[in-house]
């Protein structure tokens, strides 16, 4: 990732790519627009900003296949040892065939796992509606190009389907703007706001300009980055007051809550696939001695 300054985005004019965190994370996509100079430093204000080296091909880029329960390659598993008591592993789907898939090889605290041909182990994913639980055997250990494993088909199939999802926190840029009667967002009235907390019944927002007054309906439209494709949100809600200590109480850029009308399917869907990539995402699992050694 190339790391940006002020001086590197256009003010008042589309961008010309994506905007990540440190992380790689979105904060905001391509072709919108920072109004202001005050929007611009609010889009630093939480740590450095950046743009992927490839820019922005990779959104023309078909829709990855779904394989085995309708896991996506790049979905991130959580992998165990079949009937062991250490914390599952991290690793990612990376493709499939008809008897198995493509598994990077999983880490436990930056550690490679020790794993051979044979081991049997159990695996969780996130499909986009539910949790999916289910037990492999390791056919192959392969070490180039790189170091992943080929499983065998899943078997012992659970899913669990979420219904809610935790609140966690985001570096997210939105526009701000009243409802209308329909879906357009009038992009000459738009605030930019920048979401520092996000769950799937609302987000702690804060602006540039004073904080509307509770009660009062807003909307509120940003892109979710999930299983590696950018999907639009939009989302009505009513504004709340700020729980003590939000956002550092920061003077400059106020904080305030938005509670989130009843979702629709495809809003929730992709709240729940965001917030539950970000969970397993900033896990930090310990490494424990006894269950980590050279491969």
């Amino acid at each position: 990732m190339i790391q940006l300054t002020p001086n590197d985005l256009p003010v008042g004019h589309p961008l010309p790519w994506s905007l990540l965190d440190g992380d790689g994370n979105l904060v905001l996509g391509s072709g919108n627009i920072i109004p202001d100079a005050r929007d611009l430093a609010l889009v630093f204000r939480h740590g450095t900003v950046c743009r992927d080296d490839a820019g922005d091909e990779a959104a023309d880029e078909p829709r990855p296949a779904s394989g085995p329960l309708g896991l996506q390659v790049g979905t991130l598993l959580h992998i165990k040892l079949d009937g062991g008591a250490a914390r599952p592993a991290a690793s990612r789907l990376i493709g499939f065939i008809e008897q198995g898939l493509f598994v990077t090889w999983p880490q436990l605290g930056g550690r490679d796992l020790p794993l051979q041909a044979g081991d049997g182990v159990v695996l969780r994913g996130f499909s986009g509606h539910a949790i999916h639980s289910f037990t492999s055997t390791i056919t192959a250990v392969c070490r180039s190009p790189f170091r992943y494993l080929v499983l065998s088909a899943p078997v012992q199939q659970h899913a669990t389907p979420v219904r809610k999802a935790a609140r966690v926190p985001t570096r997210l840029a939105a526009y701000l703007t009243e409802p209308a009667d329909d879906d357009a967002i009038d992009r000459s009235a738009a605030r930019l706001a920048l979401l520092s907390d996000l769950s799937t019944g609302g987000a702690l927002v804060q602006t540039t300009s004073p904080a509307p007054a509770p009660g009062s309906r807003v909307r509120l439209r940003f892109n979710l980055r999930t299983a590696s494709l950018d999907s639009e949100v939009v989302i009505d809600g009513w504004v709340r007051v700020a729980p003590a200590g939000a956002a550092g109480d920061d003077a400059d850029f106020p904080a305030f809550g938005v509670a989130f009308d009843v979702l629709a399917e495809r809003e929730l869907t992709l709240l729940q696939c965001y917030i539950y990539e970000q969970l397993l995402s900033s896990t930090r699992m310990p490494v424990q001695p006894a269950a980590v050694a050279a491969v």
